[in-house]
């Protein structure tokens, strides 16, 4: 099984993320590396849910400030040495920490999102 092909991880829909090869990558680098809590914490967890449910429903955001809010709380669980390595890797030349972690984020937050459609814990209005 090719896990840098065109495949989606747990519960991802693809509605948001148009490949998800970069964090296979991410995660075959932690695992070359033997940073295996780094790949752990970059997983989908059921706080990560229950936070789309409470912004959502608590405030009224627009899909964008929901994925920035979470990129933010999601960016010190991405390690910025494999973030760099790995996306270095994907778009095939050298990539800053800043850029790597916040692209990291952004790509996991929109898992989490389509995770939480996938499960209907939310639904995105079509505009």
């Amino acid at each position: 099984m090719n896990l840098e092909g065109d495949e989606k991880p747990l519960l991802a829909t693809g509605e948001l993320v148009e490949s998800y090869r970069p964090l296979f990558i991410y995660i075959r680098v932690a695992q070359e590396l033997h940073r295996y809590e780094a790949k752990d914490s970059i997983l989908l967890k059921g706080n990560d849910l229950e936070l789309v449910k409470e912004l959502t429903k608590e405030h009224d955001l627009r899909l964008d400030e929901v994925i920035s809010t979470l990129a933010e709380y999601l960016k010190s669980r991405v390690d910025p040495e494999i973030a760099v390595k790995s996306l270095s890797e994907y778009l095939g030349h050298k990539v800053n920490e800043e850029y790597a972690v916040l692209y990291y984020s952004k790509l996991i937050a929109c898992w989490i999102v389509e995770a939480a459609t996938a499960l209907n814990i939310i639904k995105l209005k079509r505009v």
